[in-house]
């Protein structure tokens, strides 16, 4: 029900050290009360009328939630994939919330916050080291959060330091190398007045999958490093200062994905040979054909007068791995790879900054600082909010999936040291940058009347590069410097409110709105730019000739975005609500631009599969209705939600590979289009029940269903066949149509300071289909996790299994373009499944105390 979160508490005992966090009360429920800060305010959870899953840290620790995928898994509703881009690692994470799915790897329709400011990316969630709370919040949050608060919002609350000296520490060891150290500290350094609050963890594991291509390697490897320091500062009882920094680094091996292709590769003699092209079976199988059906697609797709091509591919559910074929990828590293990767031109980072060899390094850097100001007894209070990040990561990959060992490089002589056979790996890198600026005015003096009135800023930065490794290392192709991606530039200001008013003591009426101005540049790549009358003319641009990484183009894109709650207390125990909101998700890729700094042929073939340069905003109208309540004094706590929502000017991502004539080699053309256009509706329910005394039930669950009534993607309609009004009716890809979680807890006493408890936690998400053609799909996936284990005074020892049955199904897939020294399938239809591909069961103990 929430973000995964690496956590370092030992049985929750946490808690008793953020005394200045609003806390669990058994004078409420069984369980407690929670507060949360949905709308920028404290309220508990079953007095908030919007659609929240909020875990404590507490929950967490119990639950043995530790990675964002961990929490995904275990929470109806949500879903996550990583391997859009080809690769199945922690460089991005893209969250389903309700079934809306981000069109490309670098959108999101999911806002994340630590203390509400805003932060690069999901993947910074995890830099987190025990948290007070984590806040899921289901819906359009357009009105209170902003920018990419499309379907909804994350944040993360950190506890405050408290009063007194404490701390923790835990240790944890597993199968696979697992292991994982984290400590926490806290004090005053001035009593009542200045106090802070220390964390760090060191984590690592090995791969749960042996490389096909390089039996000695694991795929899946990670390994992080994070620190934490937040100071507060409380010179008055009015006024509060709280500071946080964090630091987080990641370094992972090569990633676990599969490939499954529709079509049979062999390696004959060192030459690549296709037999569905060339009709002859010599040579040894490379890649086996996993097809069971054949597709009458398309030409091109771009209209249904084309003329039909048949093509094989994976129909229904997808297969197993083909055992002794993947997940396997080419990974040599040597004295060539490293001068390739020594070298840092045209690059988003410097070479010492990037990889060194095939995987992962990610560095992440966030500051924030929130003030908070009680202007008397006015029931004003004047907040601040200040937010910075700078995030980048580097990442190295065998984009063909597959061992090419067998496939000779004839370029490659022992003069020039190229690499003697054919592979394909990519160099792929990104760097966010952002700072924001929150001011709001809060009145709240206990009447009937509630308001809030606020600006905001921010702006954001990304440089990004796509280096192709392989025509350096089988070519010796000096570095082109389109390998620098158009940089991205996005400001956005707004100006939100709300006003809440009680009509009577039962019935509370709601108004919330936010005016938002986004600000959206357009750059030229690392070749620069030339704009001629004829393209300026056709995409509405200024012809001219612009240096590289230049601005050449902007564009204002202003959007009002309400919400209107109106919640009413059936008892003083239950609620009943009914919303209505609006929002808009403007992209920092809202502009399709690179293929502008191509070739004639890259320029062609962007407007093969119908790219313009502009995009406009996507929109959403939110309708909803819910209860929440507690019953049996207390021992029932029940949230339940259902909506319906019109999805607009849907964002369908295009791609086109292909060898360019003008530079004999492989070129990819990608971007945007307004292109769709999508109902859903969908029913949440949240259950927690504590039966027997000690004996604790949470059940939750959600139907996210989806119509597409629109849609169009020359990719999907020239491998399907499908096109038009054909698509009508179907699901939108990506996410999980019904999806369940179940947990049981029993603590007992053991002595008069010692307990024990045993816990097992069930997730269910069914089957993901991979487009919106619905042809093809993964199939649903039953995870099962076990703890049991004893506390004994400031001592805690436990057990744990993850995916305890062995649970192989894959956790998501993307298609691509099958890929071969020929690249004669590589402007064809999709030809291949890449599969993300789960951590397998781990066991160990973890160990903590507190003092």
């Amino acid at each position: 029900m929430a973000v995964a979160i690496a956590t370092s508490a030992t049985f929750g005992s946490q808690a008793a050290f953020a005394a200045d966090e609003p806390q669990a009360t058994d004078a409420d429920t069984a369980f407690g009360e929670i507060t949360v800060t949905a709308r920028k305010r404290e309220e508990s959870l079953l007095k908030t009328p919007i659609a929240i899953s909020a875990l404590t840290s507490a929950d967490l620790e119990k639950r043995g939630i530790t990675s964002i995928n961990d929490v995904v898994a275990a929470t109806p509703g949500i879903n996550v994939s990583n391997v859009n881009s080809g690769r199945n690692d922690r460089s991005f994470q893209q969250i389903s919330l309700r079934g809306m799915t981000p069109s490309t790897t670098t959108s999101t329709l999911t806002a994340s916050f630590i203390d509400g400011v805003p932060v690069a990316s999901a993947t910074a969630l995890n830099a987190v080291i025990d948290p007070a709370r984590i806040e899921v919040l289901k819906g359009p949050q357009n009105a209170y959060f902003g920018r990419n608060a499309f379907a909804g919002a994350i944040n993360v609350v950190t506890k405050q330091p408290g009063d007194d000296f404490g701390g923790s520490f835990t240790a944890m060891g597993g199968t696979r190398s697992n292991y994982e150290v984290s400590a926490a500290i806290e004090a005053p350094l001035v009593r009542d007045l200045l106090s802070f609050r220390l964390t760090g963890k060191a984590f690592s594991k090995d791969g749960s999958y042996r490389n096909a291509a390089n039996r000695n390697q694991l795929l899946g490897d990670q390994q992080t490093r994070t620190g934490t320091l937040q100071v507060v500062l409380k010179p008055s009882s009015s006024l509060t200062v709280n500071a946080m920094g964090m630091y987080s680094e990641d370094r992972d091996g090569p990633s676990a994905q599969g490939m499954l292709s529709a079509y049979e590769i062999r390696a004959n003699n060192g030459a690549v040979n296709i037999p569905f092209l060339s009709n002859s079976n010599a040579g040894t199988v490379i890649v086996p054909n996993m097809s069971n059906c054949n597709i009458s697609g398309f030409t091109t797709g771009v209209a249904a007068t084309e003329a039909r091509v048949s093509r094989p591919f994976i129909c229904g559910a997808a297969p197993a791995l083909a055992a002794g074929f993947s997940p396997a990828q080419n990974t040599v590293e040597d004295a060539l790879l490293g001068r390739i990767l020594g070298n840092g031109t045209s690059r988003a980072v410097s070479a010492d900054e990037g990889v060194a060899g095939y995987g992962l390094k990610r560095k992440y850097y966030h500051l924030h600082m929130n003030v908070d100001y009680e202007l008397g007894d006015t029931g004003l209070t004047l907040s601040s909010l200040t937010g910075y990040n700078n995030e980048f990561y580097s990442q190295l990959a065998d984009l063909d999936n597959y061992d090419s060992s067998l496939l000779r490089n004839p370029a490659a002589t022992t003069a020039n040291g190229l690499r003697t056979f054919w592979t394909f790996p990519f160099l792929v890198e990104r760097r966010n940058k952002d700072i924001s600026q929150e001011l709001r005015l809060t009145y709240d003096n206990g009447g009937a009347f509630k308001g809030m009135l606020g600006a905001s800023y921010l702006k954001t930065e990304v440089t990004s590069d796509l280096v192709s490794v392989a025509n350096e290392e089988q070519f010796g192709t000096a570095r082109a410097a389109s390998s620098l991606s158009p940089p991205g530039k996005a400001i956005t200001w707004g100006v939100f409110g709300s006003a809440s008013y009680e009509l009577t003591d039962a019935l509370t009426i709601n108004a919330e709105a936010r005016f938002q101005r986004d600000k959206i540049f357009a750059f030229a790549g690392g070749r620069g730019l030339t704009i001629s009358p004829t393209i300026a003319a056709q995409y509405g641009l200024t012809a001219g000739t612009f240096a590289p990484l230049s601005s050449f183009f902007d564009r204002s894109y202003d959007n009002f975005l309400p919400r209107v709650i109106v919640n009413y207390d059936v008892t003083p125990d239950v609620m009943v609500y009914a919303t209505f909101s609006q929002a808009a998700n403007v992209s920092i890729g809202s502009f399709n631009t690179a293929f502008l700094s191509g070739t004639a042929n890259e320029v062609a073939a962007a407007q093969a599969i119908g790219l313009e340069v502009v995009t406009q905003p996507e929109k959403l109208n939110n309708y909803e209705v819910g209860v929440k309540g507690k019953f049996l004094d207390g021992r029932l706590l029940v949230s339940a939600s259902a909506y319906l929502a019109d999805w607009s000017n849907q964002y369908n991502n295009r791609t086109n590979i292909f060898v360019d004539p003008a530079t004999k080699v492989a070129a990819i053309v990608s971007g945007v289009a307004n292109s769709g256009k999508t109902q859903l509706k969908g029913f949440e329910l949240d259950i927690n029940a504590e039966p027997l005394d000690g004996f604790t039930i949470n059940a939750s669950g959600s139907i996210n269903d989806s119509d597409i009534k629109s849609f169009a993607d020359p990719s999907i309609s020239k491998l399907t066949g499908l096109i038009g009004a054909d698509f009508n009716g179907n699901q939108l890809p990506l996410t999980s149509k019904y999806s369940a979680n179940f947990g049981a807890q029993y603590t007992g006493d053991l002595a008069e300071d010692m307990t024990w408890f045993v816990r097992g936690d069930l997730s269910y998400k069914s089957k993901q289909f991979v487009d919106a053609g619905n042809l093809t799909w993964i199939k649903g996936r039953t995870q099962v996790n076990a703890r049991m284990g004893f506390t004994r005074g400031d001592f805690s020892l436990e057990a744990f299994a993850t995916n305890l049955f062995n649970n192989k199904n894959y956790v998501s897939v993307a298609q691509n373009n099958l890929l071969d020294p020929s690249f004669a399938l590589a402007g064809s239809a999709f030809g291949y499944l890449n599969v993300a591909l789960p951590e397998l069961r781990t066991v160990g103990i973890k160990a903590g105390y507190r003092f």
